[in-house]
């Protein structure tokens, strides 16, 4: 029995140097016949694989004595998922992420639950100080001591916001006709990836899209550089850039309103195009024909409109970049003036106002 997984290939390859070369278990590893009756236990396990870099394994179905696999029932399996899933989750303070998949291992199959490694640590005990914390050490599990607690704190971090998930739990083919993978590779200058499971892996890597199993989350950094359609993701429906152009000084005349769907990566070369034609242009001579230039010059849009993406609040959820564009009645480039509109929006947002 095989699994797409991408971390199964890791945990195969810790297993069999294990019990190849050492006949011992690593730090990244714990073989088990079968699940422990000690609950006790068992959260510290989960404890010290979620505090270890990396995270690691657990591995049922192998004969503690011999090193052999003796195999595992179904039965066995679905009750040790939903105890590992339990304690994980009720039984730490933060919860581990765990997977879990079973795969043909010399002849027989094994059940191997992969626990995550924690951004936020120390992984201990739910209801208990954060001293009740566990490590891996010497390829045993132990509790953590008072330095060894602090060194996990200084290395600890809240989960950043493009780490954080955009979508709901979906399925592969949906993760990919969410996102315009050909679009982000050409603007990498890197081939398409062959298969869908190799774009996958990719989009893994590249923390664009985070598995649960054998479906994923698009995250927040894959929607919004990526997205085909910003719309399609609840928490960045609001976060479209709006190009409006206005009649006038002010906005008592607006001309038209454009809003985009695209990602910001896969979208801004057609957002400055958009701005260069509706701009001004002028005309001049070249080689005895009238050509049409930009009054603007394109490296100042691009960096115009880089800085409406970029310098927003982005975990205001209820507004996005604007780009505004007025007319001076005049024919003279505007003052510098206050605003109070400006200055004191009734709402958040980010905007730049463009004056003719």
């Amino acid at each position: 029995m095989k699994s797409s997984k991408p971390w199964v290939a890791r945990a195969l390859q810790v297993l069999e140097d294990s019990v190849r070369q050492l006949h011992s278990e690593p730090n990244e590893l714990d073989w088990k016949s079968a699940v422990s009756p000690n609950k006790e236990r068992l959260v510290e396990h989960l404890s010290a694989f979620g505090n270890l870099p990396g995270g690691g394994f657990i591995v049922l179905g192998i004969d503690n004595a011999t090193r052999q696999p003796r195999g595992v029932s179904q039965q066995e399996v679905d009750a040790a998922v939903t105890q590992f899933g339990n304690l994980g989750r009720d039984g730490l303070e933060p919860p581990v992420r765990i997977d879990h998949a079973v795969v043909e291992w010399r002849d027989a199959n094994v059940l191997i639950v992969h626990i995550f490694e924690q951004a936020t640590k120390p992984v201990h005990r739910r209801g208990q100080s954060i001293e009740h914390a566990w490590i891996r050490s010497g390829g045993a599990t132990r509790k953590a001591s008072r330095q060894e607690v602090g060194g996990m704190m200084l290395n600890s971090r809240p989960p950043r916001w493009e780490e954080l998930r955009a979508s709901v739990l979906l399925a592969t083919d949906e993760i990919l006709a969410k996102l315009n993978v050909a679009a982000i590779c050409a603007k990498l200058e890197r081939p398409t990836p062959d298969s869908p499971s190799e774009t996958l892996r990719w989009l893994t890597a590249e923390k664009m899209v985070e598995f649960d199993g054998d479906r994923g989350f698009v995250t927040n950094f894959g929607a919004i550089a990526a997205a085909n359609d910003l719309q399609a993701f609840n928490s960045l429906a609001r976060k479209r850039i709006r190009v409006v152009r206005y009649d006038g000084p002010n906005k008592a005349k607006p001309i038209d309103e454009i809003m985009g769907s695209l990602g910001y990566a896969v979208g801004f070369e057609g957002l400055v195009a958009r701005l260069k034609r509706v701009l001004p242009h002028s005309e001049v001579i070249r080689e005895a024909l009238r050509a049409q230039v930009a009054v603007y010059p394109e490296i100042a849009l691009r960096e115009l409109a880089a800085n409406a993406l970029i310098h927003q609040d982005f975990t205001i959820t209820g507004a996005g970049p604007m780009i505004e564009i007025y007319r001076s009645l005049s024919g003279k480039p505007q003052r510098k003036r206050s605003a109070v509109s400006h200055i004191v929006p009734e709402r958040p947002r980010t905007g730049i106002a463009v004056w003719l």
